[in-house]
């Protein structure tokens, strides 16, 4: 073997190698590190016992994407008498131990109640989410296990209709129905709407731009 074809062998050998490393350490990213999740557990423990004694620990949560910008780790929870599925954590900047359950509940609760007029407006099998975000419910400075009403609430829910198809020229008009309907029923006295479009592999078309209503 020549010194041109021992060089390449090498030279592949160390593409191998170096792929290998990446791929294990990629790995070892996604992985949740063990003492850390009893960490969480045990800061979070009287916190639970105070305010979700009606609740369930289903696992700890590792946010290995970096969707959360709030923690790394956090106790997951179900209420069982909503049904409701919440996260416990320490807010990395506060240090202070907090929770998602008041914006997780009025989120369901909300989506759950406009179904019948978003479907009137938009086709029955409409995709939406309804979401309070949990900064603006943490602002509120409520109990952790408040039985709050989200109607009660100051804040603007923000509402989105996922649509499959091209954006109408009646949308906007489709939009301020809804908002109308959310109105005359009670459900909310302001909130925030919105259109998005998906192509068929559900992935967000940028062709389309969605229309925004405040009400």
């Amino acid at each position: 073997m020549n010194t041109f074809a021992k060089k390449v062998l090498i030279l592949f050998g160390v593409m191998v190698v170096m792929s290998g490393l990446v791929i294990f350490l990629y790995v070892q990213s996604m992985e949740p590190d063990e003492p850390e999740a009893d960490r969480v557990v045990r800061e979070t423990k009287a916190y639970i016992s105070k305010h979700f004694r009606q609740a369930e620990v289903t696992s700890v949560f590792y946010d290995a994407t970096g969707r959360y910008i709030e923690f790394d780790y956090a106790v997951q929870m179900k209420d069982r008498m909503t049904g409701t599925e919440f996260l416990v954590y320490v807010d990395q900047q506060t240090k202070q131990v907090t929770d998602t359950y008041l914006s997780e509940q009025w989120s369901q609760e909300l989506t759950e109640q406009i179904r019948p007029l978003v479907e009137n407006v938009f086709g029955k099998g409409t995709a939406y989410r309804a979401v309070y975000y949990q900064d603006d419910v943490q602002q509120l400075k409520l109990d952790p296990a408040s039985s709050s009403e989200y109607q009660k609430a100051k804040i603007p829910p923000f509402i989105t209709i996922t649509l499959q198809r091209d954006r109408l020229p009646t949308e906007e008009k489709n939009l301020t129905r809804l908002a109308t309907a959310i109105k005359k029923q009670k459900v909310l006295r302001h909130g925030n709407l919105t259109t998005e479009y998906i192509n068929e592999k559900g992935v967000l078309r940028e062709d389309e731009i969605g229309f925004n209503t405040y009400f």
